[in-house]
């Protein structure tokens, strides 16, 4: 019998499949059903998204041969450009050419240990770095030492800085930094005071310089406001366009748990509409998406508007399986 092709409005059930294996981590398994049906299935209108999701494929597995002369015949085929190779090295992060908004949480305790991990607040890509602190456990003097310098180095990049659960930071640096406390190491106040400014806090920065002045008998720092300083708390320090003010999700998101629950409702909570930026994200398992659909339903509830943007076809097809694209509008890679 010949096979029948879907329905107009149909999605032919070879894409929700190859989308499940990938997600599964069954990349060759998804590959062998994909392209069987690419060469001899009637896909009706699911058949450029197919295509499109072997490109994905070839691409995940490093198959540049197969890419390329599936590339030659999707041309012909579908009379429009095929996809372009990606070099490994192209990859970047589109935070840097975008002017979008990267993420950083501080978590633990933050030591002289922390060396290594406060690098990587150094190299946070985007304009903009979100520093979560709700997960922070604690910190010492050569912590603060430690992120204090991370921060500087930020901002010397020209990025401005982002600060969500940050009273629980203040909280840890106004106990230690007290009246009297001569012990207090001079690292801790220096932080609360940047700490201060990147919030604009400035009475809380009067008081605080007051009791420093007291504490060491030497002059109390001045207040010198943060360029762009206009808000507190979690809103953005300085202006940018909507569009850019995404989430930064990348790699491979697999077991996904609170960390991501956390950040995406934060991510809410601190902009007016929700975009989630996937264009560097390779790969969803199903326990990521299960998640991820169940926060965005509660926000989609509340009123709150989101949109993700830049995933791969076989990311955009699970979201499709699993109706994640139902709230949210999901926007193909360009």
């Amino acid at each position: 019998m010949p096979a029948v092709s879907p329905a107009a409005n149909d999605v032919a059930p070879i894409i929700g499949e190859t989308a499940t294996l990938f997600a599964n981590g069954q990349a060759e398994e998804a590959l062998s059903a994909l392209s069987r049906s690419v060469r001899e299935a009637e896909l009706g209108n699911s058949a450029q998204q197919a295509w499109l999701m072997l490109f994905d494929l070839y691409q995940h597995l490093g198959m540049r041969v197969e890419f390329e002369a599936l590339a030659l015949e999707f041309v012909v085929k579908f009379e429009r450009s095929a996809p372009a190779w990606i070099e490994s090295d192209e990859r970047h992060d589109p935070a840097l050419a975008t002017g979008g908004i990267g993420y950083f949480a501080l978590s633990g305790m933050l030591t002289g240990a922390s060396a290594p991990e406060l690098e990587k607040l150094r190299n946070t890509p985007g304009q903009t770095v979100r520093i979560e602190c709700g997960r922070l456990l604690g910190l010492d003097g050569p912590g603060c030492r430690l992120l204090r310098e991370a921060l500087l180095s930020v901002h010397d990049a020209g990025k401005e800085v982002m600060l969500s659960g940050e009273s629980r930071l203040l909280a840890f640096l106004e106990r230690f930094c007290q009246a009297g406390k001569i012990e207090t190491d001079a690292a801790a106040w220096a932080l609360l005071f940047d700490v201060y400014r990147t919030l604009d806090l400035k009475d809380r920065f009067e008081e605080a310089a007051v009791n420093y002045a007291v504490t060491f008998e030497v002059s109390p720092p001045s207040w010198e406001s943060q360029p762009g300083a206009q808000a507190k708390g979690s809103a953005v320090l300085q202006p940018v366009e909507a569009a850019d003010q995404a989430l930064i999700l990348s790699g491979e998101l697999s077991g996904a748990g609170e960390t991501l629950a956390k950040e995406l409702q934060d991510w809410a909570g601190a902009n007016k509409m929700l975009i989630i930026d996937m264009s560097q994200a390779t790969r969803v398992d199903l326990v990521t998406a299960g998640l991820m659909l169940n926060v965005l339903s509660k926000l989609q509830e509340t009123g709150t508007t989101i949109q993700i943007r830049g995933a791969n076809e076989l990311i955009r097809a699970l979201f499709g399986v699993t109706g994640l694209s139902r709230v949210a509008r999901v926007i193909p890679r360009k």
